[in-house]
């Protein structure tokens, strides 16, 4: 049953038949979150510690992140004190459930009743699959489509602030939450999942080297340094690599393949997209010169970033190697 709360506030149970949003009409303004601060300071949220700083300070950048998300300030209200009451991996209660009103008082009820959803979620329940048990009553909740929004809105501005701050946490759990973000990606706004990548995504930032197998190391070495400008390195005992810009081909003698290796490693079996600063006329004309046909081009490619225009030729392998500039 609905519990009476000093004449017109009420505090909803999730799982009743009635929208939290006409229960509660509060004028919410920058008092609302000053307020909301200041009540979370005298229970104590500016002692705990929490990865990046204290509790509070917590707080204030999940309340920062969800505005700049655009969220509604129930939910930043909601986000500002969603620790109000422990959660099932912070469990420092600020409030005893008992007590509930006295939050209802600060913020509504609306932003009160998805602080207690975001409280009592049973995680082993819900991140597998976005079932909520509430871990106080241990009874199934249902929660609205917008509260599931604003829960997961929430959850996300949560967590991202933790894995900020703490990278064990985000090394433990980072796999986890991710893929219950993206199991759930269609409840979060773009801007959201954009920052779900960024903070729990594995990301490759580019390519550093790469491998070529080759019938003649230095009849290679001699072609990429006098057709295309690479410059030759040894390293590591008497290997073989040629250098440009910030990457660099390593090659393998056929036949004496260092471990690992490709499965299949074979000469002529690469196909390679170069991108040059000099002009492809210049590029063409300097080929030509050193008696390297063109195979094709020049011709319009789309390249990572964008179109490129694209002239072929063939490496002593027969590898195929593209020489591109972006338009």
């Amino acid at each position: 049953m609905p519990q009476q709360v000093s004449g017109t506030f009420r505090i909803v149970p999730l799982s009743a038949p009635v929208s939290i949003a006409g229960v509660y009409k509060a004028n919410m303004t920058a008092d609302t979150f000053t307020d909301s601060t200041a009540f979370l300071a005298s229970k104590g949220a500016a002692e705990i510690p929490h990865p990046g700083g204290t509790l509070l300070e917590h707080l204030h950048r999940v309340a920062a992140q969800l505005k700049d998300w655009g969220a509604s300030e129930e939910v930043r209200l909601a986000g500002l004190c969603h620790a109000a009451y422990g959660t099932d991996g912070f469990d420092h209660r600020l409030l005893d459930l008992a007590d509930r009103a006295a939050l209802v008082k600060v913020i509504g009820a609306p932003a009160e009743a998805l602080v207690y959803l975001y409280a009592s979620c049973d995680r082993t329940a819900t991140y597998p699959a976005l079932r909520f048990a509430d871990r106080f009553t241990s009874r199934p909740v249902n929660p609205s489509d917008a509260e599931l929004r604003a829960f997961i809105l929430i959850t996300a501005a949560n967590e991202i602030d933790v894995a900020r701050h703490n990278a064990d946490i985000r090394a433990e759990h980072g796999a986890a939450l991710h893929a219950f973000f993206a199991r759930n990606r269609d409840l979060l706004p773009p801007v959201v999942w954009e920052a779900v990548k960024e903070t729990f995504a594995v990301r490759i930032a580019g390519l550093d080297h790469l491998v070529l197998t080759v019938a003649d190391i230095p009849r290679t070495i001699d072609f990429y340094r006098d057709s295309l400008g690479m410059e030759p390195v040894t390293f590591g005992g008497g290997r073989h690599a040629l250098v440009f810009g910030t990457s660099k081909i390593n090659l393998h003698q056929a036949g004496h393949e260092i471990r690992p290796h490709a499965l299949r490693p074979v000469p002529g079996s690469a196909d390679l997209c170069l991108i040059t600063h000099s002009p492809l006329d210049q590029v063409a004309a300097h080929l030509t010169a050193a008696g390297v046909p063109i195979e094709e081009g020049p011709v319009p490619r789309t390249g990572a970033l964008g179109p490129i225009t694209s002239l072929y030729i063939r490496d002593p392998d027969h590898n195929l190697i593209e020489i591109s500039t972006y338009d």
